[in-house]
């Protein structure tokens, strides 16, 4: 195929493919080797990972049912507890909960500079500080967990890597437990700190209670000649802040002796709780534990059975303490029902005592305002008992549906997809370097291929054949076995000459320029046969050997003569012509030849009068003159002789001549001929066991001997 043809022609691509086979092969064949050893190479790595069930709407055991969202922001939900998965704050709790920090593949380790430095024992290599450490350990752990939503759905797979299959499983499923347990305290600290804030509210609500009482009972005092409109109204209300004062009075020394148990159990303080209880049953316990504190002291060692009967006695004491510390505090709720009544019935007392409508409003004021006050205040309270509730009831919004199991094959590297990779690759590679060899690199290895590359007419592929004895050259088959497969070539090449130079008008005899790119690629044999061909056909023909760099066509043929074409044309001997003319030993062909390489510049010999009156005698002798010219891209010598040539055989090895010094060459060529002359192509020394073409015909042809 032509890198420079305008159409992409598929036969040409299939004879590309074909007569590059090999190099495909070997190349494809290379790429899956590279690729079985680097996947049998490779570290393998498995995944494991595990599936959590995440439930949009806010999970409370108190409410009746859910709270419910639209799809949209269920959908956003689910999105944002990807990005919580995969967040920093669940990964370096993972790395405390799994002491990450040790694990060879996910730990902190020396850099590649480091561990040069310490294999060749150069300096000290310093080992990263604690923060970069945990940057690079969190690094690493976020390389080796995948989170992701699965499609539409309310899953989130939490996938982890890791060399180790075990460790795989354990890294899901301690990020999916640690994600988990987040969420859950997440929930809890949001219910605690609303326990806190209304705490907050409680006291100032108290406070109010307070105030709005003392507020109340400030106006009694100084309204009561006022508000008691009789005797009886005196007395009543009177009486009722009496037992109200008594009744505060009593809660509070048993609120003090309620706070003194506390104290006691908390420090653990017995002698302290025995007097805070002051009953004959804490006193006789504590005594028991005197006298049993005396029986341990007096032992070297104390048995255990006397310090399991310690600690019964001490739960005793505690358990004594704690039933007194209960009763003390029911009776201070009994206390604080007990004044609400009274207070209330105080208030009706007040209200039916006052006389003027300007002491009703006012006792409406303050009375509106302590039972408002009272009602925030048992609100907050009953709030704040619901929410403690709840922070002790709360469950995460998200649960496992399968946790992370330990796999048994390796994830990566997939060596079936390698190797298909690998394949596909390789034969891309391989078409590419086919078509870089065919249009750059390699020779030509068939007719179309140097007719698209070269862009000119490919006369004919000539065969290398050998002979059976090494004193005939493939020239002398011509003659010699003349049914072969060289000689056919030949005879096709003359034919092809032939029907090129019939259309030739001027002189009678015609100029054949036989040239190539390179040296050794057969044209001075291929110059003999075709002048033995035509001597054959009857025609009258010289051959000129005008390599006078390195002069060879006497060596063929066998004939030594005294002087060459060299002398004749350098004027050493200007009057030696007869002298280098020579007859072929096996046809009637007439050979001016070279006798040794020559020693200056031989262009210019080329370009004087004398060639010329040798080209001009030559075309009034003979019906064809064969010219043997040096290769054209070592030297210039031939690019002398095209302008004098009616025609031209390029000849390129097969298989072996670089197809761009080809086209250098052949342009050179065109350039320096006449514009009517004609360019053919002839593709030399073909390897018969590669062409099966010539195997069909095998019994047209004889053998050479």
């Amino acid at each position: 195929m032509a890198l420079n043809s305008g159409e992409i022609d598929l036969r040409s691509i299939a004879g590309l493919l074909a007569r590059r086979y090999r190099l495909i092969a070997a190349t494809v064949a290379a790429f899956i080797i590279v690729a079985i050893v680097a996947s049998l190479s490779i570290t393998p790595i498995f995944s494991a990972s595990a599936l959590v069930l995440v439930d949009p709407s806010r999970k409370d055991l108190l409410a009746s049912e859910g709270n419910g969202g639209s799809s949209s922001t269920d959908s956003f939900r689910i999105d944002s507890e990807v990005e919580i998965v995969a967040s920093d704050s669940v990964l370096l709790r993972v790395i405390d909960r799994e002491n990450l920090a040790s694990q060879a593949d996910l730990g902190v380790n020396l850099s590649i500079m480091g561990r040069i430095m310490a294999l060749l024992n150069i300096g000290e290599p310093s080992l990263p500080s604690a923060e970069d450490a945990t940057q690079d350990l969190l690094a690493n752990l976020r390389k080796s967990v995948d989170v992701q939503r699965r499609g539409l759905t309310y899953l989130i797979e939490i996938e982890a890597h890791s060399p180790d299959p075990a460790q795989a499983a354990r890294l899901a499923n301690a990020v999916t437990d640690t994600y988990i347990e987040q969420q859950l305290a997440s929930k809890v600290n949001s219910v605690l700190t609303s326990r806190d804030l209304l705490e907050a509210r409680i006291v100032e609500a108290q406070q109010k209670v307070t105030e709005t009482e003392a507020a109340f009972d400030s106006f009694l005092n100084g309204n009561l000649d006022e508000l008691s409109v009789d005797a009886r109204s005196s007395s009543t209300i009177a009486g009722l802040r009496s037992q109200i004062d008594q009744i505060e009075t009593t809660r509070r020394d048993t609120a003090g002796l309620k706070a003194g148990i506390d104290a006691s159990l908390a420090s653990n303080d017995w002698n302290a709780l025995v007097t805070a209880v002051g009953t004959a049953a804490i006193a006789e316990l504590e005594g028991q534990r005197e006298a049993l504190l005396a029986r341990i002291g007096q032992a070297p060692v104390a048995p255990q059975n006397l310090q399991d009967e310690l600690l019964a006695l001490e739960n005793q004491l505690r358990s004594a303490a704690s039933q007194r510390g209960s009763e003390l505090q029911a009776a201070i709720v009994e206390s604080q029902s007990q004044e609400s009544q009274l207070r209330q019935s105080l208030r009706s007392a007040v209200v039916s005592g006052a006389t003027s409508p300007e002491l009703l409003t006012r006792v409406y004021s303050l009375q509106q305002g302590a039972e408002l006050a009272r009602q925030q205040y048992d609100t907050l309270l009953a709030r704040i008992q619901e929410v403690e509730a709840q922070a002790a009831l709360q469950v995460p919004d998200s649960r496992v549906v399968s946790p992370a199991l330990s796999p048994r094959d390796p994830t990566f590297p997939n060596k079936t997809l390698i190797v298909l990779l690998a394949t596909f690759t390789g034969a891309a590679v391989a078409i590419g370097l086919a078509f870089l060899y065919e249009n750059f690199i390699g020779g030509f290895t068939s007719q179309s291929q140097a007719e698209q590359v070269l862009r000119t007419r490919v006369s004919n592929i000539v065969p290398t054949q050998k002979t059976k004895s090494d004193l005939l050259s493939p020239a002398d088959l011509v003659s010699e076995a003349p049914l072969s497969t060289f000689p056919e070539a030949i005879r096709k090449l003359r034919n092809n000459l032939m029907q090129v130079l019939a259309h030739k008008d001027g002189d009678p005899g015609k100029v054949v320029m036989i040239s190539s790119t390179l040296p050794r690629e057969g044209k001075s044999t291929l110059a003999l046969s075709l002048a033995r061909s035509f001597a054959l056909a009857g025609r009258r023909v010289t051959l000129i050997d005008c390599d006078l760099r390195k002069p060879g066509l006497h060596t063929l043929v066998g004939v030594s003569p005294s002087h060459g074409l060299l002398e004749y044309l350098s004027g050493e001997n200007p009057d030696s012509l007869p002298d280098i003319v020579s007859g072929d030993p096996l046809t009637d062909a007439t050979l001016i030849l070279g006798t040794r390489r020559s020693d200056i510049p031989t262009d210019q010999l080329l370009l004087g009068t004398q060639f010329e009156r040798l080209i001009a005698a030559a075309r009034e002798h003979f019906d064809v003159v064969i010219i043997d010219t040096s290769p054209l891209a070592p030297v210039v010598d031939g690019l002398a002789v095209a302008p004098h040539a009616d025609a031209a055989l390029f000849v390129t090895r097969w298989a072996s001549t670089g197809q761009s010094d080809a086209r250098q060459a052949l342009s050179a060529l065109r350039d320096a001929m006449r514009p009517e002359a004609e360019i053919l192509v002839a593709l030399n020394q073909q390897d018969q066991s590669r062409t099966a073409r010539l195997h069909k015909f095998g019994n047209y042809y004889s053998e050479a001997y």
